[in-house]
């Protein structure tokens, strides 16, 4: 079913008004519990976008047998470059979308999105980490929430560790010091029933493992800058948009999330992408949002190194100054190459 104006679908009170997203790389069964805390979720209304980063372990097919099993016949897989051409069809509940590569975090999560608004009755978009999985009263809880609150375009819930659901890993967000390049979760290390304490802290972004997204905001700001491809999107995309909407948390909705399981964090190859990703992008905002403390955020690179050659991780010093001399001005294939 394509080329259809998604102006012509008719925005019934039975239609959906909440998209989840979920990202997948190589990680099925993170994924399929995290729909199953998904398929728990009381009363509310939504509708499932799993998207799919060319994993290559053979995830794609299982999520399609896993979304088979739990949907029957209202679920949908597309290709990437199906996804502008979709008409949104009410009999489906859940779609599997497989993306043409490794779009990164914010690229992989967009496309999703892309479909999102195809929806004229989508008023918001919940970006979910496929590491985590949901009480079945967090929707409910954001939605109150958003209602409460109409100028908050992106809403945080409180993330919870997996295996210590009594800590909190971020009160909703966090802070970000901008003249070390370093984020500081707000709650980070308490118990769970501090949470309110944190309700009216003023946030600089939102955890990027739950993000709750309003349509306007989608509308105005837009999607998320995919050249970040992994780690400080949700700083990016929330200082883009904070001239515009306001940036809130709802304490009640609790995720409980599994760090780390997204990014393979076990393994040295990819622990060495995430290292990357992560110091470079430090750069990357500091020289887009706040170029004056280029000089602190470069020098706190340096400190890296000395922490690097701590860990004994001495080969990744070269990596660490490479960052630094480019000013962020590198991509992790360069590195893999020896470029």
């Amino acid at each position: 079913m394509t080329g259809t104006n998604p102006a012509s679908v008719s925005a019934s009170p039975d239609n959906t008004t909440c998209w989840i997203v979920v990202l997948n790389w190589n990680n099925a069964a993170d994924t399929l519990a995290c729909i199953d805390s998904i398929i728990r979720l009381q009363k509310e209304t939504w509708r499932l976008a799993v998207c799919d980063n060319a994993s290559s372990d053979g995830a794609l097919d299982i999520l399609a047998a896993g979304l088979q099993s739990r949907f029957g016949s209202q679920w949908r897989k597309l290709a990437e470059k199906d996804v502008p051409n979709t008409r949104v069809d009410e009999g489906f509940k859940a779609y599997l979308i497989a993306n043409s590569g490794n779009h990164g975090y914010a690229g992989g999560n967009n496309v999703g999105m892309r479909l999102a608004l195809r929806d004229p009755a989508m008023r918001f978009v919940w970006v979910l980490n496929n590491d985590t999985e949901v009480a079945p009263d967090s929707l409910g809880h954001l939605l109150h929430h958003a209602d409460l609150h109409p100028t908050q375009g992106i809403i945080g819930s409180t993330l919870l560790y997996h295996d210590r659901p009594g800590i909190i890993q971020a009160a909703g967000g966090g802070t970000y010091h901008r003249w070390t390049g370093l984020c500081d979760h707000h709650g980070y290390g308490k118990p769970a029933e501090s949470r309110d304490h944190h309700a009216n802290r003023p946030l600089d972004y939102v955890f990027g493992a739950a993000l709750f997204i309003r349509r306007a905001w989608l509308e105005q700001v837009g999607l998320m800058d995919e050249s970040f491809f992994l780690y400080f999107e949700e700083i990016d995309y929330c200082r883009s948009g904070r001239h515009l909407f306001d940036i809130g948390y709802c304490p009640d909705s609790m995720i409980y999330h599994k760090e780390g399981g997204s990014t393979g964090g076990k393994r040295h190859a990819v622990s060495l992408l995430a290292d990357f990703y992560n110091l470079r992008n430090r750069l990357r905002i500091t020289r887009r949002h706040f170029p004056y403390a280029l000089p602190t955020v470069w020098l706190g690179m340096m400190i890296t190194i000395l922490n690097r050659l701590r860990r004994g991780q001495a080969d990744r010093v070269g990596m660490v100054l490479r960052i630094a001399f480019q000013f962020g001005h590198i991509d992790f294939k360069d590195i893999r190459r020896g470029k």
